[in-house]
C-alpha cells in the first residue's frame, strides 16, 4: 500500500492516539473577555507546520546564497538546515500530490527551486529500490523523510576516483516516525553513498535539498571500475538557448527585453479596472519577454519532468494568477475547463502547442475536437471558450520542448482535469519563493481563487486577522477561506494528544483547545469521542456568526429557537468532512421569534469526529 493508505491514519487508528482528552468548556461572550489568558496557552510549535513554498523560502534564507561548488559549507549551517527539516511538519496531502512511483526505477520530482542556490526534489522509491552508487558534482545534500525509511551506505573515494570498498561504519537508516533520525546530510568530501529502501513492504517518499542545483553527477559501478556521467535533469530542455552562464544565448547579443515576466505581473494590479480588460492585460502581455533570471527561475532543466507538464505559479493576487508551464516533447495537459466566468490570456515563450477544443458531450474523451489551434513561439491569445468548453493543451513535437504563460482572472490555482481514468484535481505549486508581491492573498482572494490552499493554524490566524481588522467584515470570505483551506491532520492531532485526561468527565464529553482568541474573534478545535452507552452532545446559545469546518469524521447539527408554543428547528444538516456550515443570529425567520436561539451539535458514529470551529464574537472560558 502506498502512503495514502497508511493504517496510521485509518479512523480508528486515530482514536488510539487520543487517548488523553480534556478540554475546556466554552460560552459565547463579549469581545475581548480573557483574550491575554489564552494567548499563554498558545503552542509553541505552531512554526513548525509548514507548507512547501515557506519551507523554501526558509531554506532560502538559511542556505548561502552562492555556494561555491566542491567546497563544504560550514558545520554552522548544516547543523541549521538540518534543525529546520526535522522540525517542519509538512502537509501530506499537498506533497502527496507530487508523488509519482515506477516500478522500474525511483522518480525524481522538483517541488522547489532557487536559482543558483538549491532546488528541492520530492524522490519516490518502491520497495526494494535503491540508487546507484554515486557523487553530488560538488553539492550538498540534505534528506528528509517524509514517509517510510531509506537506507544510506557509504563508499570511499579510490586514488583513481572510482567507487572504494564499503565503509566499516554502520549504514544510517532515515525514518519518517522518528524526527531525530529523520534528516540526512552528503558531501563529496564524506565519500560516495548508495540510498536504498529496506523495506519489501512499504513505499518510500523523501525530500532531498541540492545546494547548489547540478545537471549530472558520476555513477560508480560497484566492480571499481570507472564511472559514468548520468543527467540529473530532462534532457529535453531549452538547453540549445543556453550557454555556460546560465543565460539564453539569443538574448546576449540582443537587447534586454522592453517589458520583463514580473514587470508584466507588477503591471496587472493597473489593469483589472480597465475599460476592456480583455484587451489591455493582451496587450501587456504580448511584448512581455522572460529575462536570463527568469529563464533561470521558471524554466530551468530542472522545471521540466519525463512525467507530465510542470505547471507552477509564479504570482498570485485578488485578482489574478499567472502559471508557468514547461513542456517535455509529446507531453499533454488533459480536458478541463478554467471555469465559468473566468477568462484565460495565455502566451507561448518558446516551442509550439496545439489547443483544442471539444464538441459538446458527457465526457470529452468520447468527443470530438471541433476546434483545433496552433500556437506558435511568441503569439498570445485571449482564450474565450476555456471557460465553458472543455479543452486541452499539447505539445506534439517529437524533439522540442516548449514553455507558455498564462494569466487568470479570476485567479486559478488548481485545475480539475477528466479523463478515461476519472477525475483528478491538481493543486498548482509555488516552486520559486522570495517574490513579496506574488503572494498578497487575503482571505478576500479566496472568494474568487479556484483552488484549494495549504495553511497551518498561523496561516488561519494571520488571515482572519486581516479580515476581522476591515470595516466591512464578509461573510462569504470567511466560508471561502475554510471551504478552501487544507490543513495538516498532524497539526490538529499534535493539539489534541497533548490534552490530559479528567477522570471524572464522561468519554461522550465533547474536548475543546482553543486555537486563538483575539478582540473580534475565537478559533476552537474540538474532539467528539465516541461512546457505545451515549451520544456526543453539546449545546451551547446563538449570538453572532459561527462557522464549523469539520475536519475529519462525521457531525449532527441543528439549529433551535424559542418560540411562543416551544422550541422551533431552523435548520438540520449532517456534516461530513471538509464540509462547512455557517450559523448566524440573523437566520431567516429567527427575528420573528420572541425567544433565543441555540445550536445542539452530537456525534453518535463509530471513528471520532475533529471539527472547526470560529466565532464571531469572541468566547470566554466556562
Amino acid at each position: 500500500k502506498g502512503p495514502e493508505n497508511s493504517p496510521r491514519d485509518h479512523p480508528k487508528a486515530m482514536a488510539l492516539r487520543w487517548p488523553n482528552l480534556l478540554g475546556r468548556q466554552f460560552s459565547l461572550a463579549k469581545p475581548g473577555l480573557s483574550h491575554r489568558r489564552w494567548l499563554a496557552g498558545a503552542s509553541p510549535s505552531d512554526d513548525n507546520f509548514l507548507d512547501l513554498s515557506t519551507l523554501v523560502q526558509r531554506l532560502k534564507e538559511q542556505l548561502p546564497a552562492q555556494p561555491a561548488v566542491g567546497a563544504p559549507i560550514s558545520g554552522e549551517v548544516v547543523a541549521k538546515v538540518t534543525e529546520t527539516l526535522q522540525n517542519a511538519k509538512l502537509n501530506p496531502r499537498e506533497w502527496r500530490q507530487h508523488a509519482i512511483f515506477r516500478r522500474g526505477r525511483y522518480t525524481r520530482n522538483i517541488v522547489g527551486y532557487s536559482p543558483n542556490q538549491f532546488v528541492a526534489l520530492l524522490l519516490c522509491w518502491e520497495r526494494g529500490q535503491q540508487s546507484p552508487i554515486h557523487d553530488h558534482s560538488g553539492a550538498h545534500c540534505f534528506i528528509k523523510m517524509l514517509s517510510g525509511q531509506l537506507r544510506e551506505v557509504r563508499f570511499a573515494w579510490t586514488a583513481e576516483g572510482c567507487a572504494g570498498a564499503e565503509l566499516k561504519e554502520e549504514p544510517a537508516t532515515m525514518d519518517a516516525a522518528i524526527p531525530a533520525q529523520s534528516v540526512g546530510f552528503m558531501h563529496d568530501s564524506l565519500g560516495l553513498h548508495r540510498i536504498e529502501n529496506p523495506s519489501h513492504d512499504e513505499v518510500a517518499i523523501s525530500l532531498h535539498i541540492y545546494s547548489p542545483p547540478f545537471r549530472e553527477c558520476l555513477v560508480f559501478p560497484p566492480t571499481g571500475a570507472a564511472p559514468r556521467t548520468a543527467p540529473m535533469v530532462s534532457i529535453f530542455s531549452p538547453e540549445t538557448a543556453w550557454n555556460a552562464n546560465g543565460q539564453r544565448e539569443a538574448e546576449v547579443a540582443s537587447e534586454p527585453a522592453s517589458t520583463s515576466l514580473q514587470d508584466f505581473c507588477s503591471t496587472l494590479a493597473t489593469l483589472k479596472t480597465a475599460e476592456d480588460m480583455n484587451h489591455a492585460v493582451l496587450d501587456a502581455l504580448v511584448p512581455a519577454e522572460m529575462t536570463a533570471m527568469e529563464w533561470a527561475s521558471y524554466a530551468s532543466p530542472a522545471h521540466f519532468s519525463e512525467f507530465h507538464p510542470v505547471q507552477h505559479i509564479i504570482h498570485c493576487d485578488d485578482d489574478f494568477s499567472v502559471v508557468m508551464t514547461c513542456w517535455s516533447p509529446g507531453q499533454k495537459v488533459p480536458p478541463h475547463t478554467v471555469g465559468r466566468g473566468r477568462k484565460m490570456w495565455m502566451k507561448v515563450m518558446h516551442g509550439k502547442l496545439t489547443h483544442q477544443e471539444y464538441a459538446p458531450g458527457l465526457f470529452p474523451w468520447e468527443s470530438d475536437v471541433e476546434r483545433k489551434k496552433e500556437l506558435a513561439e511568441g503569439s498570445a491569445s485571449i482564450m474565450e471558450e476555456c471557460s465553458v468548453r472543455m479543452h486541452d493543451l499539447t505539445n506534439f513535437s517529437d524533439s522540442e520542448p516548449a514553455v507558455s504563460v498564462q494569466v487568470f482572472s479570476p485567479p486559478l490555482t488548481q485545475f480539475t482535469f477528466h479523463s478515461e481514468m476519472g477525475t483528478e484535481r491538481r493543486c498548482l505549486p509555488r516552486l520559486v519563493e522570495g517574490n513579496s508581491e506574488g503572494r498578497s492573498v487575503s482571505a478576500r482572494s479566496f472568494t474568487r481563487t479556484a483552488g484549494r490552499w495549504y495553511l497551518s493554524f498561523g496561516g488561519l490566524r494571520g488571515l482572519l486577522n486581516e479580515e476581522f481588522s476591515r470595516p466591512d467584515i464578509s461573510d462569504g470570505a470567511i466560508s471561502a477561506l475554510l471551504c478552501k483551506a487544507v490543513f495538516n491532520p498532524e497539526e490538529w492531532r499534535e493539539r489534541l494528544a497533548a490534552l490530559t485526561i479528567d477522570r471524572s468527565e464522561s468519554p461522550a464529553t465533547p474536548k475543546y483547545v482553543l486555537l486563538a482568541e483575539e478582540k473580534a474573534y475565537s478559533v476552537v478545535l474540538t474532539f467528539w469521542g465516541n461512546s457505545s452507552e451515549e451520544q456526543c452532545v453539546k449545546r451551547e446559545r446563538k449570538t453572532g456568526r459561527s462557522w464549523t469546518l469539520i475536519l475529519e469524521g462525521e457531525l449532527e447539527e441543528r439549529a433551535f429557537a424559542q418560540g411562543e408554543h416551544g422550541p422551533v428547528l431552523l435548520r438540520s444538516s449532517t456534516l461530513k468532512e471538509d464540509s462547512l456550515s455557517f450559523l448566524s443570529d440573523k437566520l431567516p425567520g429567527l427575528q420573528e421569534l420572541a425567544g433565543g436561539a441555540w445550536v445542539e451539535r452530537s456525534h453518535e458514529s463509530d471513528t471520532p469526529c475533529v471539527s472547526l470551529h470560529v466565532y464571531h464574537p469572541t468566547l470566554e472560558e466556562e
